[in-house]
């Protein structure tokens, strides 16, 4: 457990040294030196050093996590000196190295660094992998005094490492998010109390769903028959079963198991309810809304269904059985 401070302005690095922040190893100058002719870079000033070298190793250069054993094409090339003027592709160690020595080798104080790219983030955290391990430039800048960060790495090392991800990274990252609440619970870095009344407030709640449960069963002794009365279902008070039972009245039974709308539309081919035969199919989606539709009726289709029941009820009355 720790904090981590950051900010702008100067760090805790010590100040440059020629000897350990200039200093190139013999073996690695021949290729420096090649790369530097082909840049043109010489005795320039570190402003334009560091924007050559980033443009030059975002154009030329590209990630890449796997190095193949590709043969040295000289025995004095070293595996910088191949990435630098063959291979041109690696990972960023190897960005971070060349960028560090190709400055020193302009007389420019340059040191290498690890750590980790913080670039994911989680609400108002974030969340920092083992992929995200990271290496880079530091360049002293003289005219500030300070140490800046130089990185020369392709940007799309970030995406090339997240395509290596697990299918299961979830599961991984629920396991490691439990580990570290553990952790902060066992060294005192947690609210242990807000933790004890989110724990009790389901318990009070179910408590609480006890007593409101025992006394409904309190009062539905008292109100036994109230209980086994009938259930009040919704459009049993529909003026279609008027019409239904008129109907039948007149011969025209339901046969066993046939549904409501095949049974209408055999009424109404019955000559005596012509008058009729058109409004029936109307009146039964009417009549089926407002038994069967969560939403019911609106007043005015209520209305309608009460009007057009009513009207085909008094036709009915006055028709003559065929």
């Amino acid at each position: 457990m720790f904090d981590a401070h950051y900010g702008p302005g100067a760090t805790l690095d010590a100040l440059p040294t020629r000897e350990e922040d200039c200093r190139v190893p013999p073996n690695e100058a021949p290729a420096l030196d090649q790369v530097l002719g082909e840049l043109h870079l010489t005795g320039d000033s570190t402003e334009h050093a560091l924007r050559t070298l980033r443009s030059f190793f975002q154009r030329e250069f590209s990630y890449r996590t796997w190095q193949s054993r590709d043969r040295l094409t000289s025995t004095n090339f070293t595996p910088l000196g191949q990435f630098l003027l063959h291979s041109r592709s690696g990972h960023c160690e190897y960005f971070a190295t060349a960028s560090v020595l190709l400055l020193r080798r302009l007389g420019i104080p340059a040191r290498y660094a690890v750590g980790y790219a913080v670039h994911e983030n989680a609400g108002r955290k974030y969340i920092v992998r083992q992929r995200d391990a990271h290496a880079w430039c530091l360049v002293w800048k003289h005219t500030k005094g300070i140490w800046q960060d130089f990185d020369t790495t392709p940007a799309a090392w970030i995406q090339a490492e997240q395509t290596r991800a697990s299918s299961l990274q979830w599961l991984s990252d629920l396991w490691s998010a439990i580990r570290f609440e553990i952790a902060k619970l066992r060294w005192g870095q947690t609210h242990l109390r807000q933790y004890l009344l989110w724990a009790l407030g389901p318990i009070l709640a179910l408590l609480l769903g006890q007593i409101l449960l025992r006394s409904r069963r309190l009062r539905r002794g008292g109100k036994r028959k109230e209980i086994l009365a009938p259930t009040a279902w919704p459009g049993l008070d529909s003026e279609f079963y008027q019409l239904e039972r008129k109907l039948v009245a007149r011969g025209l039974a339901r046969r066993p198991s046939e549904p409501l709308s095949t049974w209408l539309q055999r009424a109404r081919s019955e000559p005596s309810l012509v008058e009729i035969s058109s409004a029936l199919p109307q009146l039964l989606r009417l009549h089926y809304r407002y038994r069967f539709d969560p939403h019911g009726l609106s007043r005015t289709d209520r209305e309608a269904l009460r009007l057009e029941a009513n009207t085909c009820l008094a036709l009915v009355e006055k028709a003559t059985p065929s």
